[in-house]
C-alpha cells in the first residue's frame, strides 16, 4: 500500500509546521508526517521550511539570521503559535504513531547549513527515533553524507528537483542516486508521467511523489504503486485510499 506523508502537517488544513498540524496529522490513518528543520543563528535546529519568515509568521527576515530567542518570539498565522524546535518537535510525535518524514533542508543559497545534519541526526537517535525516521532532501550531497555514515534511519529518500528531471534523464537519475548510496528518490508527481516512472523503475529504484495535492494527482499516485506520497491535504488522500481499496473508486 502507498504511503500518505502529512506535508508539513497539512498545509493545506492547518498551519504549516505547527504543533496543531502535528497533533491533528496524530488523529489521521496516515503513515507519515512531513517537517522541515533549519538551523537558527545560534545552532539550534527548528522546524519551518522558508528561507524567510514573512509567508507564514508575523515576523520578517531570514531565519537564518534569527537567534532561537528571536524565532520564539514569531507567530506562526492562523493560530499556529510559535515555531518548534527539532526537539519539541520530536517529544510531540514520539508517542504517536507516525513515521517521521525529516527534511534536511539547505542554507542559503543552497549551501547547507554548517552542523545541521549532525545534529538533527543526532537528537533524532537521543530520543530513540532513528527506526521511525525517514531522511530526505534536495540536497543530493547531504543524502550521500548519511550514506556514507551509515546512518540508521529508517530511509533515505532523494527529493529530485524540477530542472534536474528536466535536464537530464531517467539515467542520469539513477546513476547520480545510486553512486551517492540512495535507492530511493521522489520527484514532483508531474515528472513522472509519459513514462518517466517506469524507466526509473527499470534501472533499480524506487518511486516516490511530492506535491501530490489534488484529487486527480492522489489517485494516479496511488494507482501507480509509489511508495510514499507527500500532500497537503491528507484527510483527502485518506479518503480516497479507503475508497479505492474498496474498489468503489475515487
Amino acid at each position: 500500500m502507498t504511503d500518505i506523508a502529512s506535508h508539513r502537517g497539512g498545509a493545506a488544513i492547518w498551519p504549516e509546521n505547527s504543533r496543531l498540524a502535528f497533533e491533528e496529522t496524530a488523529k489521521l490513518a496516515v503513515e507519515q508526517i512531513e517537517f522541515d528543520v533549519q538551523l537558527s543563528a545560534d545552532g539550534v535546529p527548528v522546524i519551518f521550511h522558508d528561507s524567510d519568515v514573512a509567508r507564514v509568521t508575523d515576523g520578517t527576515g531570514q531565519l537564518v539570521n534569527k537567534t532561537l530567542a528571536e524565532i520564539k518570539a514569531l507567530t506562526i498565522s492562523n493560530g499556529g503559535g510559535q515555531i518548534m524546535t527539532l526537539a519539541e518537535g520530536l517529544e510531540l510525535l514520539a508517542p504517536t504513531h507516525l513515521l517521521l518524514r525529516c527534511e534536511i533542508k539547505p542554507g542559503p543559497e543552497i549551501r547547507p547549513y554548517p552542523g545541521l545534519r549532525e545534529a538533527t541526526v543526532a537528537m533524532i537517535a537521543a530520543n530513540r527515533l532513528l527506526d521511525r525516521t525517514v531522511l530526505t532532501s534536495f540536497h543530493l550531497p547531504t543524502l550521500a553524507a548519511l550514506a556514507d555514515e551509515r546512518v540508521a534511519a529508517k530511509d533515505l529518500i532523494w527529493l529530485v528537483a524540477d530542472p534536474i528531471m528536466r535536464l537530464t534523464s531517467p539515467e542520469a537519475v539513477a546513476h547520480l542516486a545510486q553512486t551517492s548510496g540512495i535507492d530511493h528518490v521522489a520527484p514532483h508527481h508531474l515528472s513522472l508521467r509519459d513514462g518517466m516512472l517506469d524507466m526509473l523503475r527499470d534501472k533499480g529504484l524506487t518511486v516516490g511523489a511530492f506535491a501530490v495535492l489534488e484529487d486527480e494527482a492522489i489517485v494516479w499516485a496511488l494507482e501507480n504503486d509509489l511508495s510514499v506520497f507527500t500532500t497537503d491535504r491528507p484527510n483527502s488522500a485518506v479518503v480516497i485510499r479507503d475508497r479505492l481499496v474498496r474498489g468503489t473508486g475515487a
